[in-house]
């Protein structure tokens, strides 16, 4: 086996390394633009994205989307509130 011809393990570890290193670029400019994350919290982001490559970018991506869905108002479940239980169960306007 030539040393110089790549096999086929190190091209699938090629493919991993630049997906995690987009990932952790992209996450690193979602950081730095995103007002919502400051000091402490800013900093422990950070070396999570850092020091876990696939799953500290991933982890940041679902914690803003949590965060924008909370702060417009929907919540996790879509706009199901107090009102419209009430709907649901048959009690109220409808």
């Amino acid at each position: 086996m030539n040393p110089l011809i790549p096999t086929a393990l190190d091209g699938v570890l090629m493919a991993v390394s630049t997906v995690a290193s987009l990932l952790a670029l992209a996450a690193f400019v979602s950081l730095v633009r995103s007002p919502s994350p400051a000091g402490r919290r800013l900093l422990v982001w950070i070396l999570v994205v850092l020091f876990m490559p696939i799953l500290g970018p991933i982890a940041w991506f679902v914690a803003q989307s949590r965060e924008r869905s909370i702060e417009s108002g929907r919540g996790t479940f879509g706009s199901c509130g107090p009102g419209h239980v009430g709907r649901l169960a048959g009690r109220g306007k409808g």
